[in-house]
């Protein structure tokens, strides 16, 4: 990385830092970005060459994960199907989360805190689903099959990181991601089944 790639991450790591600080003080919705770029120590306007929103530095690292997802899935291993790059590529962005679990944990409380936030969570998510669903199409677009399946891999990781968050990071998350795909995979059908009682 050269002199000048390092003084613009330089930059954009005092935005996130600043943020992440004033979003936990106040609140995300009581700052502004001449907050955040003040106590960065810079202007508003550079703060606007990294990030086009103040909800964007709340996310820092969302395109930057997509980037790594799919660098992870287009390293197929030998006969690996489309699902199980897929899900490969997941265990893995689960296993470095654990690894930055305190920076994780941080922004998700600040995230939680704040309809607005959630919000653009959402948002984040329906690129996610794309992301994946293409990831997913054996070639062009993808299928509405692809799409389903997405959503379906989406929603039982999401419930997954939901519980991890909500037990302070202390559990394994890449276990309960495994269980959520295995879940998946066995689907629904045992649990669906009424329950006899023991005299019939």
């Amino acid at each position: 990385m050269g002199k000048r790639a390092r003084n613009r991450m330089r930059t954009r790591n005092a935005f996130v830092a600043a943020a992440r600080e004033l979003f936990a003080e106040r609140g995300f919705d009581e700052v502004r970005v001449d907050d955040i770029a003040a106590r960065a120590g810079a202007g508003r306007r550079t703060f606007f060459r990294y990030f086009s929103t103040k909800a964007e530095v709340a996310f820092p690292h969302h395109g930057e994960r997509i980037a790594r997802f799919e660098s992870l899935v287009a390293m197929r291993l030998p006969h690996e199907t489309p699902l199980a790059a897929v899900q490969r590529a997941l265990i893995v962005l689960g296993s470095e989360m654990m690894a930055a679990s305190e920076e994780f944990l941080a922004q998700q409380a600040i995230v939680d805190a704040s309809p607005a936030l959630l919000a653009a969570e959402r948002i984040l998510d329906r690129e996610w689903d794309l992301c994946i669903a293409e990831a997913l199409a054996s070639e062009g677009e993808p299928t509405t099959r692809d799409k389903i399946i997405a959503g379906a891999l989406l929603g039982v990781i999401r419930a997954a990181m939901r519980a991890w968050f909500d037990g302070g990071g202390r559990d394994d998350l890449v276990e309960l991601g495994l269980g959520a795909f295995a879940l998946l995979g066995t689907g629904l059908a045992a649990d669906l089944e009424p329950e006899t009682s023991s005299g019939t």
